[in-house]
């Protein structure tokens, strides 16, 4: 692999240029810290005694005109100073055979050989002398065209695929912080990771980048997007996989309580404990997972908040923000006048003690497509304020820098829950400007995909997987200065939620009632309003049954329903809202002419029930005495499905600390254990029964024994010694804090 080493920035340069020449010259060469090195980057002493001094000159930015107009105005002269026996010089650029005597000439004597010039085919044909070297360096490493290769066969195809590909692509932006080196300790001693912290602190970006390091180590990457069952359903005993869940509990955690999320997660997170071929990665928002515990007594009595899989990233030390900014200078587009005013006075010191510096602000201040300045003056008047009222970053963008046609796919977004299908947002975004009246003489700034590159160079994020194109936020603190903005009045979102025929919308005005954001009031007259157009327009069955059972008591919305439930038996379709359908019915049965139940076998059949929902379609049924053989076969096959996974993952989460004894040793000096078959299937029968009516197995006929008996104890058992024996091994170092000094060290310029 050929490397230009844009991937790195000048600090990073010279750390890999030590590594390379100590193994090129056989041995130890000093490496001094940032500062004023007067011409050293490195110095060793050879054989003879003599000093010999390396200077490294990462200069992709200006190129060989710059690094020789450099090395004679300035780099000559320190080297007459230092009068070395030997210098050997090294740069990111390629070199010819002139330029090689070309820089020779402009340091004389001090340059024995022309060999002693290393250029950037000189560093690659070391680094494949010695790819121990690479792989220390991790971002020069992990965006090798072999180590690409590897990671993204490593990856589930389609959304999995996809979101590698972006993280590796903005790889050059991390920076490894003393977290990473602990999440990789926690990973590798309880196979789960949890990371929490305040929005823009780094969570996404540190998971992303862990993520990518295990992808390399040939665990198949799986990205979680909205169910735990999309992990489960490719789960592979004794495979390595790693899995990624984004944000866990979402923005409506009282949605993810009431789905019964959190006993899922909890669930996954144990089988994953007991595994040591996986790795889970979940992050989610301080608050949000405050509320959630607060809210889910599941979360609450499992202490996850003191569980050592918990990281929570509080305050980054000082010189891993200094290194955070450090690296997002090197990499922008700032024009050196721009640069010079986050130097000038030391200015950097500022920023990285401001109260709220976070990785994402320094993302903004050093983005110059968000930049809108006449000229440099003004430059560090915008940075002080961005960091001052951060919220102001999308003021500014919002009604200064977009169109109302850009605005409103963002509100869209937003009210969608910070997630929408494209088709879907392309229709609501017709809707929405045809009630806004928005006219606009350039028929391209009416046009949704012009109107969407907009969006996507700011606000918006733009997905593709092998079956959908979605789009989302393109970081949270959006949705929260859209729901402060148009929250206070419902004339602010109420168009927006009537151009959105989505469940993911519905859900998402609900819990911003919960919460408190849209008032009782105002919440339910939107909801009434909603309902009146659900009937008016084309809606799903699936939009119409949840809007319908938000008003299940209310008698005035009583012949809407039953015109509702009657078009859904005379033409069925799949129905996901099944147990509020079912509900509906309940309630309005007798004044619905159902011939028979056939209808319902189309309302189910391309979909896995819950059992819930199974219990809930058994109880109908029951209640109306309706046995329809192809219903109860779709049940079934549905609920023993459901029952084994729940087996699988008692099985998997069972502690069998307490059910297998030491013995002692047996003839031979091996370990002998004892335990009882029936006590540990007993007790996996038990566990996985906890959410099943031993009713409805006995009515669909699904013997609970049968398939508990399929378990191999004996293998199980000896799964679990095995794994006794198992060791942490070695620690992974980290960074340590330093002083100020170093810090301007760091940013001292030569």
């Amino acid at each position: 692999m050929a490397y230009d080493f844009s991937q790195l920035n000048d600090k990073e340069f010279e750390i890999l240029v030590t590594d390379l020449l100590s193994a090129h010259f056989g041995t130890h060469i000093e490496r001094f810290k940032p500062g004023k090195d007067r011409g050293i980057d490195g110095r060793f002493f050879a054989d003879d005694g003599k000093t010999v001094i390396i200077q490294c000159k990462h200069y992709l930015k200006t190129g060989y005109k710059g690094l020789i107009a450099k090395c004679k105005n300035e780099e000559a002269a320190k080297v007459d100073k230092l009068k070395p026996s030997r210098y050997v010089f090294v740069t990111s650029l390629p070199l010819s055979a002139d330029n090689k005597a070309d820089i020779k000439k402009v340091f004389g004597r001090h340059i024995n050989r022309e060999d002693d010039i290393f250029g950037q085919e000189d560093l690659n044909d070391i680094l494949a002398k010695n790819p121990n070297i690479e792989e220390r360096h991790f971002k020069l490493w992990i965006t090798s065209k072999t180590i690409f290769s590897r990671i993204i066969n490593n990856a589930i195809k389609g959304r999995s695929e996809f979101e590698l590909e972006r993280i590796e692509k903005n790889s050059f932006k991390y920076i490894q912080t003393s977290n990473h080196a602990r999440s990789i300790k926690i990973l590798r001693e309880k196979h789960v990771l949890l990371i929490s912290g305040e929005p823009g602190i780094g969570k996404t970006t540190l998971a992303e980048n862990l993520c990518l390091f295990y992808a390399s180590k040939d665990f198949e990457f799986v990205n979680i997007e909205e169910s735990l069952s999309e992990a489960e359903s490719i789960y592979e005993r004794d495979k390595k996989q790693i899995f990624y869940y984004d944000d866990f509990l979402g923005s409506n955690y009282l949605e993810a309580i009431e789905n019964k999320k959190d006993s899922h997660i909890m669930k996954f997170i144990e089988r994953i404990k007991n595994d040591p071929t996986k790795r889970f990665i979940l992050t989610s928002r301080t608050n949000i997972l405050n509320a959630g515990i607060l809210y889910s007594p599941i979360l609450e009595n499992y202490r996850i908040k003191s569980n050592e899989f918990m990281l929570t990233i509080e305050a980054l030390s000082a010189i891993d923000k200094a290194r955070i900014l450090y690296n997002h200078i090197w990499f922008s587009k700032l024009s050196e006048d721009y640069i010079n005013e986050l130097h000038k006075n030391k200015r950097y010191r500022k920023i990285i003690n401001h109260k709220n510096y976070n990785p994402r602000l320094i993302e903004f201040i050093t983005d110059t497509t968000r930049i809108n300045l006449s000229n440099s003056s003004a430059y560090w008047d915008y940075v002080v304020n961005t960091l001052n009222n951060p919220k102001d970053i999308w003021s500014q963008c919002f009604k200064s820098q977009s169109n109302p046609y850009v605005r409103n796919l963002v509100k869209l977004t937003v009210f969608n829950g910070g997630s929408i299908a494209e088709n879907d947002l392309r229709i609501s975004f017709a809707r929405l400007n045809s009630l806004e009246k928005l006219k606009n003489p350039s028929h391209t700034e009416k046009d949704f995909r012009s109107t969407s590159q907009l969006a996507t160079r700011c606000f918006l994020n733009r997905n593709r997987s092998s079956s959908s194109t979605y789009y989302t936020l393109f970081n949270p603190s959006i949705a929260d200065f859209i729901l402060n903005e148009y929250c206070s009045d419902p004339d602010g979102y109420t168009d927006s939620f009537k151009s959105l025929y989505t469940l993911a919308s519905l859900r998402h005005l609900l819990a911003l009632k919960e919460a408190g954001v849209v008032t009782a009031t105002d919440g339910w007259e939107l909801k009434n309003a909603l309902f009146k157009d659900a009937f008016e327009e084309g809606k799903s069955y699936d939009y119409l049954v949840f809007i319908t059972y938000q008003f299940i008591h209310d008698e005035s919305k009583r012949d809407k329903t039953i015109d509702l439930l009657t078009r859904i038996i005379e033409r069925p379709s799949e129905i996901t809202q099944l147990e509020m359908f079912i509900e509906l019915l309940e309630i309005h049965c007798k004044q619905i002419s159902i011939g028979n139940f056939e209808f319902m076998l189309r309302c189910i059949d391309n979909q896995h029930l819950s059992t819930s929902e199974i219990d809930s379609l058994i109880e109908f049924m029951d209640s109306h005495s309706v046995r329809n053989e192809d219903i109860l076969d779709k049940l079934r096959a549905d609920l023993e499905a459901n029952f084994e996974d729940s087996v699988e993952s008692s099985k998997d989460n069972l502690d069998l600390s307490d059910y297998v004894k030491f013995e002692g040793y047996d003839l031979w000096g091996e370990e002998d254990y004892c335990y009882d078959n029936d006590e540990i299937r007993e007790k996996i029968n038990d566990d996985a029964m906890t959410e099943y009516s031993s009713g409805a197995l006995e009515e669909l006929g699904i013997d609970a024994w049968e398939i508990i008996d399929r378990i191999d104890i004996d293998d199980l058992v000896a799964d679990f010694i095995s794994s006794l024996d198992r060791s942490n091994g070695d620690e992974y170092g980290g960074y340590r804090s330093s002083p100020d000094q170093d810090i301007d060290d760091l940013f001292e310029r030569t």
